[in-house]
């Protein structure tokens, strides 16, 4: 619909409805000379009538009442005003009562139903008197009431303005209504007038409708700064960077000069596009142009280059800044949080505390993300009281990341008990929860709570069934689980994805049903990937099943020959299987192709410090000690039956070299600190970059039952909880 044929749409007048006429109880009557507590000259009626229309009129000298009008605070000045301008006949001058109307509509201490009384007295309201009342609706979030007083106003056979339509469209509900306030600004002679096409470019972003944003943008014949900033700011609002950054690019050649706005604007595309390079030129332009001690510019770079990977470039600008409000402490600590530099992001938290700032909710989003990655219990629950101490508010997006944090660092009672006190819940926190239960090998209450989900009225989308689908194969429900994956499409209308598939792989493979997973996977809409090709061979070392581990291992090869998992696994499946030449002809292979195993890391924390360990680490304060717990430990398991497995260790040593070599692994060592550093009877909890060898599976089993220690293990896949000598994930990870 063009600008031609939008001028012969009407406007609807389907928001009218009869507008009750005041009685004579809700009228506003003239008090009685007791009644104000202002003091007025005594004069006949027709000196006042005179005096009125001279001081009214006279800018130098103004009626005392307007002059105390403008010093009005509350209402009940107001009304006092209101009363001696009724009894002076002053009120009765249209621009005398619109300044009544005015003060009541727009100051904060006014009463719009309060104005709408006045309007309905003014025997000849002016179109300024009727666009206040407009501007007083739509600045109380009113949008409804605007327009319909709009109607009546035109009704009323009042003529709009240009200070009309700007209020208009900021209260335009959709795209519908936005298009007749389009038509009727045309109609009523404001085609051209730019102050009213920033408003509307802006309403029309707004819904959603940046095409038509851009033809008033276009048709425009004057071009302000604003304009140019509302247009770029539309694009990035919406996710589309690359035309807002080409936009700033055509404003600089068209010699406009961008203000802050605009600036700020393009910077925000820029970190949607990760844009590194239009972010510097922005930097260097405000440095040049003397911007560069302007807060909100400075932390939208900074936001920029956390965002593209440069927290260097961002931690500069922020020790730079000679005020830092808490916002650009978010940005930072964020910032930090993306890179993965989790210790520089809890030291900058710690210099924002010494520094007397306080955390929100943002700055505990960002934290608490750092507690699940480094499986960090004890800092997540320090957090968790900063929390309840300071009163932040436990909104849904916080809840959410309280849950998850609890469920990350294995302590899946308390993200239960989080999850039960929070008084509203999205389908992200109940996602969360099913799928911390589910990774913590409790599948059946995962499932329970999906059902509970469901009845609740929450949705869920694709990322819970993911969630679903895992807690289905670790609880070995393979016909349920299949259940769900069909009514993925039937039911919700969600078109399963890779991982979907892969867990549907996984589930069937679980379940020893091996040559339907390798169907699954031929049938698959898409290419498998390491995921799936990846979870099928692991079941097919469970399930001893090698000439489909070959087949599976040489596609995830053909997929990516360099992938040391693979190799690894397919060695261990042969050595399990006491196939020692084809397993040497792997490891052969591996050292041919100059592949390495990358080093085990495994991370425990230890009175609220996070300590780290790799296979044979020396480097620790403790060492001595901890490889002295490591030998008794090892001693005591061997009286309790303990054998090594030796069959994944890639050294072409002998047995007792290898047993060695397993005694090193980085669990190992975190699990001896662990006991030498916490009191007995406590749960040890430990991270691990690479999946939990089968010695070390052993061994942690034996431990949790010589020690009587529950040991926590979060390995890349999944939880493992040791107790009694049982695992969780009943030996099938």
């Amino acid at each position: 619909m063009n600008l031609a044929a939008a001028m012969t749409v009407p406007l609807s007048l389907y928001h009218i409805r009869p507008h009750p006429p005041f009685s004579s109880d809700n009228s506003i009557k003239s008090p009685t000379s007791t009644s104000t507590s202002i003091a007025v000259t005594t004069t006949t009626p027709s000196a006042i009538t005179s005096n009125t229309m001279a001081t009214t009129n006279d800018p130098i000298h103004p009626h005392p009442c307007l002059a105390f009008l403008e010093k009005c605070s509350n209402m009940s000045h107001l009304k006092q005003i209101h009363a001696q301008m009724l009894r002076t006949g002053l009120f009765f001058d249209a621009f005398a009562a619109s300044n009544i109307v005015a003060f009541c509509a727009l100051q904060d201490p006014g009463n719009l139903h309060y104005a709408r009384l006045v309007y309905s007295q003014i025997p000849d309201p002016t179109t300024f008197t009727c666009n206040s009342i407009i501007r007083g609706y739509t600045n109380r979030n009113l949008p409804s009431e605007a327009i319909l007083f709009y109607q009546e106003m035109l009704v009323r056979g009042l003529v709009p303005d240009r200070f009309t339509f700007p209020s208009l469209f900021k209260s335009c509900g959709d795209l519908h209504e936005g298009k007749q306030f389009h038509c009727h600004s045309i109609k009523f002679g404001f085609s051209s007038d730019s102050y009213i096409q920033n408003t509307m470019m802006n309403m029309y972003s707004n819904c959603g409708c940046l095409i038509w944003a851009r033809k008033v943008f276009d048709k425009m014949v004057d071009k302000s700064v604003v304009s140019w900033a509302t247009m770029i700011g539309a694009y990035a609002q919406w996710d589309q960077p690359t035309e807002a950054v080409t936009l700033f690019n055509r404003m600089e050649s068209e010699n406009v000069k961008p203000n802050e706005v605009t600036l700020v604007n393009v910077l925000s595309a820029c970190a949607k596009a990760r844009d590194l390079e239009t972010a510097k030129l922005v930097h260097k332009y405000t440095d040049e142009n003397g911007f560069g001690y302007h807060v909100v510019l400075n932390t939208t770079l900074m936001d920029v280059y956390c965002k593209c990977g440069c927290a260097s470039l961002a931690r500069d600008l922020f020790n730079k800044m000679p005020e830092k409000n808490l916002f650009c402490w978010n940005i930072m600590i964020n910032g930090y949080v993306e890179d993965s530099d989790y210790e520089e992001a809890l030291l900058l938290f710690r210099e924002m505390q010494l520094r007397g700032e306080k955390g929100d909710k943002v700055t505990m989003v960002s934290l608490l993300l750092v507690c699940s990655h480094l499986g960090a219990l004890e800092l997540g629950k320090w957090l968790h009281a900063y929390i309840q101490k300071e009163k932040i508010e436990v909104d849904v997006t916080l809840g959410t990341a309280l849950v998850d944090m609890y469920a990350k660092c294995g302590s899946i009672e308390n993200a239960l008990k989080v999850f039960q006190l929070l008084p509203e819940k999205d389908v992200m926190t109940w996602t969360a929860l099913i799928s911390g239960l589910a990774m913590s090998g409790q599948g059946e209450k995962a499932l329970k709570h999906f059902q509970e989900m469901q009845i609740s009225g929450a949705k869920p989308d694709a990322i819970t069934f993911v969630g679903v689908l895992a807690a289905c194969s670790h609880a070995g429900l393979v016909e349920e689980g299949i259940s769900h994956f069909n009514s993925m499409s039937d039911v919700y209308g969600i078109q399963p994805s890779i991982e979907h598939y892969g867990c549907l792989v996984d589930m069937l493979a679980r379940g020893g049903r091996i040559a339907e997973a390798e169907e699954l996977v031929q049938k698959m809409p898409m290419a498998p990937d390491h995921f799936v090709l990846g979870g099928l061979l692991g079941a097919c070392r469970i399930q001893g099943k090698l000439e489909a581990a070959e087949r599976t291992a040489q596609r995830l090869l053909e997929l990516d020959p360099e992938n040391d998992g693979t190799y690894v696994l397919l060695s261990n499946i042969y050595s399990s299987m006491k196939k020692w030449e084809e397993a040497k002809r792997i490891r052969d292979l591996m050292a041919e192709r100059n592949i390495n195993k990358p080093p085990g890391c495994s991370l425990i924390e230890v009175d609220g410090v996070v300590h780290e360990f790799v296979k044979g680490d020396s480097s620790h304060p403790q060492s001595t000690k901890i490889y002295q717990m490591v030998d008794d430990m090892i001693n005591q398991l061997k009286k309790a039956g303990y054998v090594p497995d030796t069959s994944e260790v890639l050294l072409n040593t002998d047995e007792e070299e290898k047993e060695t070599a397993l005694s090193l692994h980085s669990e190992k060592l975190a699990i001896a600190f662990g006991l030498l550093s916490t009191n007995p009877g406590t749960p040890i909890r430990v991270i691990k970059n690479l999946r939990v060898c089968v010695d070390c599976h052993t061994a942690s089993k034996l431990i949790s039952k010589v020690y009587n220690r529950e040991i926590i293990v979060r390995d890349r896949n999944r939880f493992h909880h040791f107790k009694h000598g049982f695992c969780s994930c009943n030996d099938f990870w």
